[in-house]
């Protein structure tokens, strides 16, 4: 049987069912918190309890969403967005950020960690080519050297080796 459907099953303890309930709960992200309600089951005989990891995960990804937009945190994607803008591999984004740990930035781009904002505000600070040109050379990253028309689509990985040129576009300056 499965715990995602408690709901009117029969509590092998007691003998009592279990009904749907609804908690209010704290829950804390990054050293943020935000107030959820959340879903459970309880036993109508003996007040036994059960929380599925589908409430759980709705629960924290409730909150996730909350302290988001309550702190104005960088979505995933934006955060992925920025990174190849940049022209940056994960590892050397991460390297970036005082040597963050590269699963952590992958975290940070698939939705799977929410970032602080002390590391949101680091992340934010490398679209300033000063601020990143500086941390570079900090960390040892070397920066690809993008031109405007060589820089990534929203999306886009940028291509490895020589920039492509598109066959149409007859103006333009080209670096070797």
């Amino acid at each position: 049987m499965s715990l995602a459907t408690l709901d009117g099953t029969l509590h092998r303890g007691c003998g009592g069912r279990y009904a749907l309930q609804t908690e209010h709960v704290t829950v804390r992200l990054s050293g943020m918190a935000a107030e959820v309600t959340r879903e459970f089951y309880r036993c109508e005989k003996c007040g036994h309890e059960q929380r599925t990891i589908d409430q759980r995960d709705a629960a924290e990804k409730s909150a996730t969403e909350q302290i988001r937009l309550a702190n104005e945190l960088l979505a995933p994607r934006a955060i992925r967005q920025l990174r190849e803008s940049l022209g940056l591999t994960v590892p050397q984004f991460a390297e970036l950020i005082y040597g963050t740990p590269k699963g952590i930035v992958e975290g940070w781009e698939k939705g799977r960690y929410l970032q602080n904002r002390e590391a949101d505000a680091l992340i934010r600070s490398l679209g300033d080519r000063e601020t990143l040109e500086r941390r570079a050379a900090k960390a040892g990253v070397t920066l690809p050297t993008l031109t405007p028309a060589d820089a990534p689509a929203t999306g886009a990985e940028p291509a490895p080796g020589p920039a492509q040129e598109p066959p149409q576009e007859p103006t333009g300056s080209q670096d070797s």
